[in-house]
């Protein structure tokens, strides 16, 4: 029987499972990861982190590995007009560090924190199950018993739930949630500008939906631009988003063309 198994293994899953099992080295824990084995490598997302998100991974001894790779946010812009406005006044900003050398936020590229993760979860002999997901949920007790889609049983002390918003394992375990649709989708992507960011986040909240830039090494940023669904974001004519983004960013950015993705809104 194992002490902990964990259903997901982004970054979360595998967070939990490095903190338990460097606090309890004598505790059995696995993860089970339904992707295939090497599908994290292709994930062209990246993530924002807190500081003490940043001193956790400290904690791990994996943050001198993804530093190199995380954008410091040096500044956080927000407004909340319309983009016709002629004047759209900051409706928020906020600056600075939480302490000496250490800024309020960084952007990460999830296949180097998930790539440090990883290394460490082998490290301490922790193992990932790849290939397989949830099927079956039993609640015995003192015990959990898990079904997977290879046909194997599980047996473990404490099952922990790391596989999403949409979680399956949640819903086999009877955990309610109540969740709307906002009715928005928004384009996600990455962008080169043609003037450096200095590391400035902004947030544009606009009748159709927010607008979010977040800065990544080399000059780039992380996009998430957001509409009614079945309506194109304002400004965003094939052409502006094919050679460079007008309304709201102004013609600061291009595409990078690697990463461009539609992605529905829900909250949970």
């Amino acid at each position: 029987m194992l002490d902990l198994l964990i259903v997901g293994g982004g970054y979360v899953g595998l967070s939990v499972a490095v903190a338990v099992k460097q606090a309890a080295p004598h505790l059995t824990v696995e993860v089970i990861e339904a992707a295939p084995e090497n599908a994290w490598k292709k994930d062209p997302r990246a993530s924002a982190i807190i500081a003490a998100a940043s001193k956790m991974l400290e904690v791990f001894g994996i943050w001198d590995r993804i530093e190199p790779e995380a954008q410091p946010i040096t500044k956080m812009i927000v407004t909340d007009s319309r983009t016709s406005d002629p004047v759209r006044p900051v409706f928020l900003t906020f600056d600075g560090a939480v302490e000496e050398g250490r800024p309020f936020a960084h952007m990460i590229p999830n296949v180097a924190m998930v790539g440090a993760l990883r290394e460490v979860c082998e490290a301490l002999g922790i193992r990932i199950r790849h290939g397989v997901r949830a099927t079956g949920f039993r609640n015995l007790g003192p015990a959990a018993e898990l079904t997977l889609s290879d046909g194997s049983v599980l047996s473990t002390r404490l099952v922990v739930a790391c596989d999403g918003v949409r979680s399956k394992l949640r819903d086999m375990a009877g955990i309610k949630t109540v969740t709307w649709d906002y009715g928005q989708s928004g384009i996600v992507t990455t962008v080169e500008h043609e003037r450096p960011h200095e590391g400035a986040a902004e947030e544009h909240f606009l009748p159709s939906g927010p607008f979010a830039i977040l800065p990544l090494k080399g000059n780039r940023s992380s996009l998430v631009w957001t509409s009614a669904r079945g309506r194109r974001p304002a400004g965003s004519a094939d052409d502006s988003v094919r050679g460079g983004t007008g309304t709201p960013l102004q013609p600061q950015a291009r595409p990078d063309p690697r990463d461009r993705r539609p992605a529905p809104f829900r909250s949970a």
